[in-house]
């Protein structure tokens, strides 16, 4: 509808211009055999009101979005299986203890007849030890 009411006044501007230039006396009789000045402008203007109207004429074209970007996945390698030595802590239970001493100077046919019980408490002792650690993939990146 826009194109169409732009071209209807575009050709009635020419006709305003172009009409009474025509009429005048210069018509097509000697000199330059155009319509002067006014029907250059006019052409000029109707011109550039037609290129405007037929440059806009189709529905605008819009660009898809961008593609989101997705880092790529982290690589991933195989760590082979392999020993350890650790430190660990080990609970060694309380138990009874004969505690000997040598009966010195006296007759004895071993020389340890002499002992008596003793408790020793639970406790924890630190104890090396080898663990294997099996293979397994890890990412890295």
């Amino acid at each position: 509808m826009k194109k169409l009411i732009a071209i209807i006044l575009t050709v009635g501007l020419f006709a305003a211009v172009a009409g009474p230039a025509s009429a005048g006396g210069r018509g097509g009789h000697g000199g330059h055999g155009g319509h002067g000045v006014g029907g250059f402008f006019a052409g000029l203007l109707g011109g550039a009101i037609l290129g405007t109207v037929l440059s806009h004429s189709y529905e605008p074209v819009y660009a898809p979005a961008p593609r989101a970007y997705y880092a790529p996945p982290p690589e991933q390698v195989w760590v082979p299986g392999r020993y350890e030595t650790r430190n660990e802590r080990q609970w060694v239970p309380g138990h009874w203890e004969v505690e000997r001493y040598s009966g010195h100077g006296e007759d004895e046919d071993d020389g340890y007849s002499r002992g008596r019980k003793v408790w020793i408490p639970g406790r924890y002792e630190e104890v090396r030890t080898r663990v294997w650690l099996p293979g397994h993939w890890e990412e890295r990146g």
